[in-house]
This record gives C-alpha cells, structure tokens and sequence, in this order.
C-alpha cells in the first residue's frame, strides 16, 4: 500500500492548516513552536540555553547571557526575535497546550471581537482565531516586535498588534470587545505583586493592591461590551481568588459562573470569567464561595452519626436554601432532607425516621449543581412513586 497523505484543509484566510488543528500540541508545532521539554516536564534556563546553542551557537549565548540581567530582561530579549521567542515557548510547551486546552472549554460566540491584553507574540491570540473562527482578536501589549511578523509568516490576517499596556490600555480608541482575555497577566506584571497568601486583607500594602487591580478592572469594565466576557487565566490560591474578585467587583465586573467551570480554579492555570451584568445567583458571596473550591476535594465526603449531626449544628444558623420530605414506602420510613448555605460553603443533610443522619459539604460555588441534582433526586422519587408520601417540598 502506498503512503497516506496527511489531509490539508484550508481557512478562509487562504493559510494551510492540519486537518487536527483543534489540537493544541499539534497547532503549536504547526506555528514553528516545538516541545523542548518532555510531558509533564518543566522548563527552565537550561533548556533555552541547550537551544540557543544549537542554533545561533556558543558566542551568541554569551553574549545573551551578558545582555540579561534579570528575569524581566530576559523576558524581553527572548520577545525581540521570532526564533528566540519560539525557542521561549518551546520551553513552555506543555503549559500554554494545557492554557489552550481550557479556552476550548470556553463559550464564545461567532465572529467575537477579542482582545488580547498581555498577549506578546500571539501564540494564544492565533490559538483563538483558530478555535473562535471567524473571530479577531487584537493583542494588547509593550512588546509587539515579534507579533506582526510572525502573524505574516503563518498567513493570519485576523490578528492585529497595538502597542498598550495596563492599567492605562491606550491606542484602543472608543473601541468595545465580546471578550477581553488576561492569561497569566496580574500575576506577572511588574508595578503588581499578586500574592498567594494573605495575612491581613485590611493591611496598607493590601488595600493598596486591591485599589490597582480596582484601576484595572475598572479600564476592562470600559472597553467590555455590555454582553460580553472578561476571561481571567492564571495560576489561583484561594486568596488571589478573593483578592481579584473582590477588586473587579468594587469596578462592577462580577464572576459569572454560568461562563465557566469554577470546580476547575485552582493553581494549575485555569479560568475566571467576569461580565457586567449582575446576574442573581443563591449565594450570599459568589467571591467567597468561589475561592472555596480551590482547596476542595474534587469530591466530597459522606459522614454519618453523630459527625452528621455535629456538622448540622454548625451550619444551624446558615440559610436554608432548599428542602423536601417524603416516605420510603419500601422502608417504612421518612426522609427529610435539605440544603444550607454558610460561610461560603454547601450543606446537604439527610435524617430518616429511624435515626439515621447523613450530610455532605460542597463549595458554596456548587449550589447550582446541588440544587439540581436535589431536583432531580426530588423527581425521580415521584416517578418511583415515592410521591404520594411527600409532606412538604421547597427548593
């Protein structure tokens, strides 16, 4: 049998893609960026050395490594030519495939205006005009050498570079985006340390990030259209969450979880996503609940007996959010059971008749997916015929 031909198809740019371009590892490859660190690997200064030798040679890596004299140096010398910027990438390999990876779980619309802010030579902006297509996107950064070039050699018209930089983002003009997207950006600009740990949130040096990041949200908040979306990437503890949060809310931006998985944030990095719009949420503190789920089990704990009960006496004074009643014919018994709310964290408690106690606690963030699966639960009872048992119902 003759060789297999690696089928080719084309975007209406004219630029030629594989035919598995929806893949990070093989988009990137295609982009001229190549893994030079195995999966799962990290990369470091010495494999950006081993590849600055190999192919510029040992004179010109002295002369690098004379030139730079810090990380941010670094940075901006690796970003003044396409080749170093891809040897840079290359060393990130796995990180920005596992970035892209979680903006293909993202919902954006069809011929969305995006902006880039933070976004240097494009890797992720031409990820997104591949994923979004027919989508632009406009990167946003004080370094757009590399950019424009790069964009012209892999024939993407859909990208575009302007010279900005937060919290100011000039050279937009009067300019509204669907979707305005910050990977790894509050937590690497220089003039902003975000930390992970917080020991007093009403400290001077605090207040004063929290006053920043507030200038910050508050430019985002201009240039985002009324319905659209500002998506945060980054590396999250549970304070940079409520740290953030908090901030973005004060400039009116609000964490949407409808836009999101917040069961994903955490300190891989993972997304955020902010809108405008308020939306009414059972939960007393999205912000608070949210920044619970970073340091949760992924699934929760059964307890039983007096450790139920001791849990119930705990959340007494929480609100009760849902709750419903019903007999077990099969069992003879009764089975009161019901969902409480407090201090960013989900209570769903169980009792029967016979003196049984069971209770589970979920992020406060989950309430939307606990309430559902109470509904169901409720529903399948009546359809099990449970039903004509049950008391009293409220979810």
């Amino acid at each position: 049998m003759g060789k297999k031909r690696k089928k080719i198809v084309k975007h209406n740019n004219g630029k030629k893609m594989g035919a598995h371009s929806k893949n990070p590892r093989i988009f990137f490859k295609q982009i001229g960026i190549k893994p030079l660190v195995k999966p799962n690997e990290e990369g470091s200064i010495g494999h950006m050395e081993k590849q600055v030798v190999r192919r510029f040679g040992n004179q010109f890596l002295e002369t690098l490594n004379e030139a730079v004299q810090d990380s941010r140096c670094a940075y901006d010398y690796y970003h003044s030519n396409l080749e170093l910027v891809k040897i840079w990438y290359g060393t990130d390999f796995n990180r920005i495939c596992c970035i892209a990876s979680e903006l293909t779980k993202l919902n954006v619309p069809e011929k969305s205006s995006i902006l880039d802010v933070g976004g240097g030579p494009g890797h992720l902006a031409f990820w997104m005009a591949n994923i979004w297509n027919p989508a632009s996107v406009t990167v946003a950064d004080n370094n757009v050498v590399v950019g424009p070039l790069w964009a012209e050699k892999i024939n993407e018209n859909r990208v575009e570079f302007i010279e900005s930089r937060l919290p100011e983002l000039d050279g937009l003009g009067g300019r509204e985006f669907d979707v305005i997207f910050l990977s790894r950006v509050l937590s690497a600009m220089e003039d902003l340390v975000l930390p992970d740990y917080v020991a007093d949130f009403q400290g001077e040096e605090v207040q004063r990030l929290i006053y920043d990041l507030e200038k910050i949200g508050t430019r985002l908040r201009e240039l985002v259209k009324p319905q659209g979306q500002v998506i945060v990437l980054d590396s999250w503890s549970d304070h940079r969450v409520l740290l953030v949060g908090k901030a973005f809310e004060n400039a009116g931006l609000y964490v949407n979880p409808h836009r999101f998985i917040p069961e994903r944030v955490g300190f891989e990095p993972s997304v955020i996503v902010f809108s405008k719009s308020n939306e009414p949420v059972p939960l007393k503190d999205r912000i608070y609940s949210l920044s619970t789920v970073v340091r949760f089990p992924p699934r929760p704990q059964q307890y039983s007996g007096t450790a139920a009960e001791s849990l119930r006496v705990l959340f007494g004074d929480g609100e009760i959010k849902a709750h419903f009643e019903y007999k077990s014919k099969a069992r003879g018994l009764t089975l009161y059971n019901e969902i409480l709310e407090k201090e960013g964290l989900i209570l769903v408690f169980r009792s029967e008749s016979g003196g049984g106690k069971g209770a589970w606690i979920f992020s406060g963030i989950s309430i939307s997916s606990v309430l559902q699966q109470f509904d169901r639960l409720k529903n399948d009872l009546i359809a099990e015929d449970f039903g004509k048992g049950i008391i009293q119902c409220s979810v």
